[in-house]
């Protein structure tokens, strides 16, 4: 068989009386580094009769090709190899290197985006890394417990341990449920805040993904975040049994548990664990598909949308893009609109960088003496800024902030010391989120206007909609100047200071449209 790859695909040549695998692995530089089932490849005939299969790099996988490497395509089932060739992506000549700053090799996931795996790591860090996981599982298993919470296994963790009562090797985190004491939505979710607020307060780090979505995440090396646990909700509405995020199955019973063994560890599981599979992975759950890719059902995702919430709009965008080498291509020095703030802030103004990013603004904040927190939806950025702050010996904090979720503004409000004299800095911020995640923006910086500070926007204005853009295509949403004005102004702000007009952030060729605004409380 033929194997050939360029940085848009890979095509394989079969012959005519050879079985075509249903799904594929394709290792490179001997790593797995994605699977994908035969129908989601173009499959036509050589002049020789021949099938030839052509599969296109996801997205994400593609943007990182680059270098030289060997290539083995091998049947996910079996792991039969099935042919090798040496490949070339792009015009490096170094080895192709798809490896996380902790060393990881990195693979698509289920979400269809680059992340560690337990098999991109080298067997004994896996085994080490597991082991350490399912320590925190049991761990969190019993702090919930303690909690009057009787959570059990599920999703990944439940289909490993029922299947081959181990960790799936292509996965990378553990997952547990619990049935929720309600049937009403909104007393699901306020019991979820309960139980995110004590975790926290028991001295865990735990990000909310939604109303019903918690994820435990835990820092056991230098590398920043080592391993995650996460918490999904169930509940019974209307004759039909939900679990956040992807189930909703009228026949299934969660209220019953059995003991499961996970590398020779008991853990709960739904006594019908086969009912929640099937309502999870489908009826071929029982056979292990690396390429296996989650579609939540149309009625229950607006259902689980609609009564739970959705809080990671685009999250895994930013999550991948400070994970990326392609960080480095945004510049180290301050902005210009930094420079434009500092000239009319007060002395002894502290700074609150909403979408710190790259920390580029932050480090220049805090090497003039100011004091600055630095505040981020992605956790990668918050881990970077952190490391560069360390690096770099200058002072500042950093944590995550979701703007998506109410809950979260006004928990900073509450823990923030309004002694600093706390002013709001958002640069490119207001276009890279939705109009929940804004309107949220506005409660915060009407807390920090009322308390004396004033708000400073930079933001991609609707005249820039049709550009290009060196950073590319994702997800953007152009205002105008007084669009935002008139809604600060439903919130009690008033703009002091307006620009808008090009020449204000060029980066390399682009020269966007950008507005400016300076903002304090309606007199």
């Amino acid at each position: 068989m033929r194997v050939a790859a360029d940085s848009t695909a890979l095509v394989a040549e079969f012959p005519s009386d050879e079985d075509v695998p249903a799904v594929f692995d394709v290792l490179m530089e001997g790593r797995r580094t994605v699977s994908f089932p035969a129908t989601a490849a173009t499959t036509t005939a050589t002049a020789t009769g021949e099938r030839r299969i052509t599969f296109a790099w996801p997205t994400a996988l593609a943007q990182a090709l680059s270098g030289r490497a060997t290539l083995l395509l091998r049947d996910a089932a079996d792991k039969r190899p099935l042919g090798t060739a040496e490949v070339a992506f792009g015009s490096s000549a170094d080895p192709l290197d798809l490896r996380d700053p902790a060393g990881r090799w990195l693979s698509v996931n289920k979400w269809g985006r680059l992340a560690p795996s337990f098999d991109g790591l080298d067997p004994d860090a896996a085994v080490a890394l597991q082991d350490r996981l399912l320590d925190r599982l049991a761990q969190l298993q019993a702090e919930l417990e303690d909690l009057g919470i009787e959570p059990f296994i599920c999703y990944g963790t439940l289909l490993g341990a029922v299947r081959d009562g181990d960790l799936i090797p292509h996965d990378d985190d553990a997952d547990l449920g619990y049935l929720s004491r309600h049937e009403d939505p909104a007393d699901v979710v306020w019991e979820n805040l309960r139980l995110s607020r004590a975790l926290t307060a028991r001295g865990y780090s735990v990000i909310r993904h939604s109303g019903g979505h918690l994820q435990v995440t835990f820092a056991d090396s230098d590398a920043g975040q080592d391993h995650y646990i996460d918490i999904f909700t169930a509940f019974r509405v209307e004759g039909l049994t939900y679990l956040c995020f992807q189930v909703g199955d009228e026949a299934l019973d969660l209220r019953e548990r059995e003991q499961v063994s996970l590398r020779g560890r008991s853990y709960p599981a739904p006594t019908d664990s086969g009912a929640l599979l099937a309502a999870t992975y489908g009826p071929g759950w029982r056979v292990p598909d690396p390429s296996f890719t989650f579609t939540t059902p149309p009625r229950v995702r607006s259902r689980l949308s609609t009564w739970i919430g959705e809080f990671n709009m685009a999250r895994d965008y930013w999550q991948d893009f400070y994970q990326s080498p392609g960080v480095e291509r945004v510049p180290a020095t301050e902005s210009t609109f930094a420079g434009w703030v500092a000239e009319r802030l007060p002395d002894g103004a502290g700074v609150l960088d909403i979408g710190t990013g790259t920390a580029r603004d932050a480090r220049f904040f805090a090497r003039s003496g100011r004091r600055v927190l630095g505040l981020d939806y992605s956790s990668a950025a918050i881990e970077r800024a952190q490391g560069l702050a360390a690096a770099e010996q200058w002072s500042a904090d950093f944590r995550v902030l979701n703007l998506g979720d109410l809950t979260a503004i006004g928990n900073l409000v509450a823990d923030l010391d309004w002694s600093a004299g706390w002013h709001l800095y958002a640069r490119f911020l207001l276009h890279a989120i939705d109009d929940t995640a804004r309107s949220n923006l506005w409660t915060l910086a009407g807390a920090v206007a009322r308390q004396g500070g004033e708000c400073w926007f930079e933001f991609r204005t609707s005249e820039d909609q049709d550009a290009t853009h060196v950073f590319g295509e994702h997800f953007r949403r152009y205002l105008s100047p007084e669009q935002v004005a008139d809604e600060l102004a439903e919130h009690g702000m008033e703009v002091v200071e307006r620009l808008h007009s090009q020449d204000l952030a060029p980066y390399k060729d682009e020269n966007p449209w950008v507005g400016r605004l300076r903002v304090r409380a309606s007199a």
